[in-house]
């Protein structure tokens, strides 16, 4: 491990100034919920550890095994954006990372937009792109609605979101404790929601924050101090979760039972060893399995994957630890699909099928 010493130490110190290690304490206050005590916010199950100390930053990054990936992978498909879609049909376009687009009828969303050349505070130091995008800002159609799941800079890039305002003036929907982020870049169309809130567009889709098990930070002192979760999205007679990032909990259940089985459910698939670190706040393949079950979903695409190295598992270990899962659980593969970047999938609705 002598000769990672340099690369190690690095991600240390990337952890350390953007305040994953450290505690909360701005003294913010927030709405008393049974997820909130007014100061910071809570998982559901207040049980599992998320957030790991500077210890165990420090323990993983300087004797974990994190497998080489190469430097950079050029297999992006052409998306396609330009077919005419019915009531009751969808597409969905995988751009890299979280992002993904997601086209109904009359409604465009885009999840978790990422960008840039790294998921870091700083363009200097921090995790590197190892595949391009799935296509650029500039050739996306027309974004209606951008979802964003939580404040780590893989996820909320601000650089990409002043970028598509600039393009298509969206509406942003984040959770509560992150409007303040996007408004100090100019952007002010910006809507926050606490779990089971939703918001209605202009064409009547329901976008609704659900639970999901992770954390926040975005500075030194601000830990917890901004809610996380995924998305629901009703529109055109169908249903779509985005779970952002999470770790397999109760949640997927319950979301099920609230809202119903899902017609598309977007799962995160990366970003999972070492299991004693992740495994509080994300989800490996087996679980992102697990939770396409509970959901009762027609149709799961995996996500935040493949794109920048942020644990330890290797570039393609989790597309190969999917299809794995899937024969264990005896699924057809295509119930379950790792997208390419830039390729798109045409869904439909459950019930045309069960009718």
């Amino acid at each position: 491990m002598l000769n990672c010493m340099p690369i190690s130490l690095s991600k240390v110190l990337l952890f350390i100034i953007s305040g994953i290690s450290l505690a909360a304490c701005s003294g913010n206050r927030i709405p008393v919920s049974d997820h909130s005590d007014g100061k910071i916010f809570y998982n559901e199950d207040r049980t599992a550890e998320v957030g790991k100390s500077l210890f165990d930053v420090i323990k993983w990054k300087l004797w974990g095994d994190a497998e080489p990936w190469p430097e950079f992978v050029d297999d992006n498909w052409k998306p396609n954006f330009t077919q005419p879609l019915m009531p009751g049909e969808g597409m969905v376009t995988f751009i890299n990372h979280a992002t993904e687009l997601v086209q109904f009828e009359r409604l465009t969303v885009l999840t978790d937009p990422i960008f840039s050349e790294r998921a870091s505070p700083f363009s200097w130091i921090g995790p590197k792109r190892h595949r391009s995008p799935g296509a650029s800002i500039e050739a996306l159609p027309k974004v209606d609605v951008v979802i964003i799941s939580h404040n780590h800079y893989d996820h909320m890039d601000l650089d990409s979101l002043v970028a598509i305002n600039k393009k298509d003036h969206p509406t942003f929907i984040v959770p509560l404790g992150n409007k303040k982020y996007l408004e100090d870049k100019g952007i002010k169309n910006v809507v926050e929601l606490d779990w089971w809130q939703n918001y209605s567009s202009k064409d009547g889709s329901i976008i609704t924050l659900t639970p999901m098990q992770h954390w926040s930070t975005r500075g030194l002192f601000d830990r917890f101090e901004a809610l996380w979760g995924g998305y629901v999205i009703e529109s055109s007679d169908l249903k779509v979760l985005f779970a952002g990032d999470t770790a397999y909990n109760r949640q997927f259940k319950e979301v099920q039972e609230k809202m119903g089985p899902m017609d598309l459910s977007i799962l995160p698939i990366g970003a999972y060893e070492p299991r004693w670190f992740m495994k509080n706040q994300h989800m490996n393949p087996a679980e992102a399995v697990q939770a396409h079950l509970d959901l009762k979903s027609k149709l799961s695409v995996g996500m935040h994957f493949g794109t920048f190295q942020l644990t330890d598992e290797g570039i393609d270990d989790p597309v190969m630890d999917l299809a794995k899962e899937l024969a264990a659980e005896k699924l057809d593969p295509k119930e379950f699909i790792a997208q390419k970047n830039g390729q798109t999938i045409f869904f439909n609705n459950v019930k045309s099928d069960n009718q």
